[in-house]
């Protein structure tokens, strides 16, 4: 083989390679606070709108607002999260973490260019506010936390004024739904103990106990509208909504997966307390 048609081969390959790596750093999963992940290319953050996008597939776009976020992680699967990570970010902070392993705490400012941005000529950054602005690559960021990760069972709740039952997992009133990391079977059986009261407005009648609001009033744009706003609810894993409340009898459960717990409203960015969830599951046949 010439030397010529080697030199033509070796620009292609090197061409080809300056392509893939890009796209391989950037790959992200984005855990969003209903469960969902989503997997693929990063490519927006439209701070004007709140849009956050994600290239599944040439075909498949992704879109969702940032407030849903979880966790985006970098080059993973988002699939045992460091137990000191997750800890840290159960409070309303921001958490980056770099692929070195330095841990910030502070919050996300923006993460612009690459490819499929307003800014497709330029590396794809990240902006942390951390007692100053600092600037990561994407491919530098291993994780970041987008704050009131779930806290995990059995776990001591720091820094909150609410005290846990041993094993109690805490659902705050300001977070749609909260992970258990309970996995059910649909011929399992599972039953509730809740104590706490939530605010759900910044009406200082408007709050909630278990079975709803004390009012009785209930939201239309809520997860399960049919029942009172600020209820207890469940769900397992993509699964529709079921009411939990006060009752104390074992629910039969739905299907099979992840248990959920959430707060029956429509707006829960303005909420305010918490609700202690003893659960206790009773495998089936």
């Amino acid at each position: 083989m010439s030397k010529t048609i080697t030199g033509f081969l070796a620009l292609v390959l090197a061409t080809l390679l300056m392509d893939v790596v890009p796209y391989a750093q950037e790959q992200v999963t984005v855990v969003r606070r209903n469960g969902e992940r989503v997997s693929g290319r990063f490519e927006d953050w439209n701070r004007q709108t709140d849009a956050v996008y994600v290239r599944v597939t040439q075909a498949d776009q992704r879109q969702f607002p940032m407030r849903d976020a979880l966790v985006i992680d970098v080059g993973g699967n988002a699939g045992n999260l460091p137990a000191n990570e997750t800890q840290a970010a159960q409070g309303a902070d921001h958490v980056l973490v770099t692929r070195g392993g330095e841990l910030l705490r502070g919050r996300l400012v923006n993460i612009e260019g690459g490819e499929g941005s307003a800014k497709p000529n330029e590396p794809r950054s990240v902006t942390f506010q951390a007692g100053g602005e600092r600037r990561f690559r994407m491919s530098e960021v291993a994780r970041i936390y987008l704050g009131n990760y779930p806290q995990q069972p059995g776990s001591a709740g720091g820094g909150t004024a609410t005290q846990l039952p041993a094993g109690a997992i805490r659902v705050p009133a300001n977070q749609q739904w909260t992970a258990t990391n309970i996995t059910v079977r649909r011929d399992d059986r599972v039953e509730f103990s809740v104590r706490g009261e939530i605010q759900l407005s910044a009406d200082a009648n408007d709050k909630a106990r278990a079975a709803g609001s004390l009012t009785g009033r209930k939201a239309a744009s809520s997860p399960a509208p049919e029942f009172l706003a600020g209820a207890l609810i469940g769900r397992v894993g993509g699964g529709v909504p079921f009411p939990i409340g006060n009752q104390t009898d074992p629910l039969p459960m739905p299907g099979a997966g992840p248990l959920w717990l959430g707060i029956n409203d429509d707006v829960v960015g303005d909420n305010a307390g918490e609700f202690a969830v003893t659960v206790r599951v009773i495998r089936g046949r």
